[in-house]
């Protein structure tokens, strides 16, 4: 089945779940009042096809259709901080209404010049999980630098699945060993989604290296990132400011010490800088094991969120759900907004069968 076919029953399906949502026939189903909807983005950027030429398409959201997604959401959920949802959560009180709150990863800095003013005019608080040791610096995120020089070989390569795995073969990889030239490394996307969980932060300096000794990287500077004083200011709007670690490491592939330094450095960067206890960590890539979120424990946050709905029984303050989202999130086959689609995820109804794709073990 072509991708554009594939799409087109997915838009249909999640027509026909909507409709039965609206007439109360998958009310069972949907997210039920006492589970808030936290929903997760990256980038907020003007043009959206003009940014996924270059960038990792999954991390963008144009600013019309965030202002799409904000106002559907808006709708059907009370939008609440992400400070009130924590507390109400640790209280063990029950939640009467639907709330919702909205957050950013990474700490770009589009996120203040599109989505902060566009919040602040309809009074919709918000949080960040900043990067530490990129706030306002031109360094790059991890996964921005490896898409751009897996675009660049998939672009300039005969056969570039079979030229990368072989690369990654050479470079010594424990992670090569799970890639195939299936489905998942089929686009420089899934290549990048499919290694980043994989590597740790060495290692994707060693892939980075590599690919820029064979291909070069002949690409303009980073996206820029938040600087101080604009997480400054934005909470005193009513933002709340969380970690996402010092450097996005897939904090399961790291050694226990690392993973402890990394989450206390960047918490006390954090307390140093905004002068107020931090709370909320949410980890990158959502990628978590019992051993990291116990680490998240120690190293004194009380919220933890990653991006699927396995959780952990242990410590459920500390491996919260969220869904994250972005421009592809909400549109049909012809690339046109589709609020059935939007409506059926934002009430757990999207997809019918939901996996978890992400590393707990």
């Amino acid at each position: 089945m072509s991708a554009r076919w594939r799409w087109r029953v997915r838009s249909t399906l999640a027509s026909a779940i909507a409709s039965a949502h609206r007439h109360r026939l998958g009310a069972r189903l949907a997210r039920p009042v006492a589970q808030p909807l936290i929903v997760g983005y990256h980038r907020v950027v003007e043009d959206f096809a003009a940014a996924a030429r270059t960038d990792l398409p999954s991390m963008l959201i144009g600013r019309a259709m965030f202002e799409r997604h904000v106002d559907l959401i808006g709708r059907h959920f009370k939008f609440v901080s992400l400070d009130d949802i924590g507390e109400r959560i640790a209280s063990g009180s029950p939640f009467t209404e639907r709330v919702a709150a909205i957050t950013f990863d990474d700490g770009y800095r589009d996120v203040y010049e599109h989505a902060y003013p566009l919040l602040k005019r309809k009074g919709i608080p918000a949080a960040v999980f900043v990067v530490t040791d990129l706030v306002g610096r031109s360094s790059w995120q991890p996964h921005d630098r490896l898409y751009r020089l897996m675009a660049k070989a998939f672009a300039v390569w005969d056969r570039p699945q079979r030229r990368l795995l072989a690369l990654l073969g050479d470079l010594g990889l424990p992670a090569a060993q799970r890639l195939d030239a299936g489905a998942t490394t089929d686009s420089p996307l899934r290549m990048v989604s499919t290694l980043m969980p994989e590597l740790s932060r060495a290692n994707v300096g060693v892939v980075v290296a590599g690919l820029e000794a064979a291909v070069g990287n002949g690409f303009g500077p980073a996206p820029r990132t938040l600087t101080w004083p604009m997480l400054l200011e934005m909470r005193r709007a009513g933002f709340v400011v969380g970690s996402h670690t010092e450097a996005h490491a897939s904090l399961p592939t790291e050694s226990a010490d690392t993973v402890a330094d990394d989450l206390e450095s960047s918490k006390r960067t954090l307390e140093r800088h905004l002068g107020e206890p931090i709370a909320h960590f949410a980890y990158p890539g959502g990628q978590f094991t019992d051993a990291v979120v116990e680490a998240v424990g120690r190293a004194g946050y009380r919220f933890g969120y990653t991006a699927c709905p396995h959780g952990n029984a242990r410590h459920p303050h500390l491996a919260i759900e969220r869904l994250l989202l972005w421009e592809g999130s909400s549109v049909d086959a012809d690339g046109r907004f589709s609020e059935d689609i939007l409506r059926c995820q934002v009430h757990g109804l999207w997809p019918p069968i939901r996996k978890c794709r992400v590393r707990h073990v």
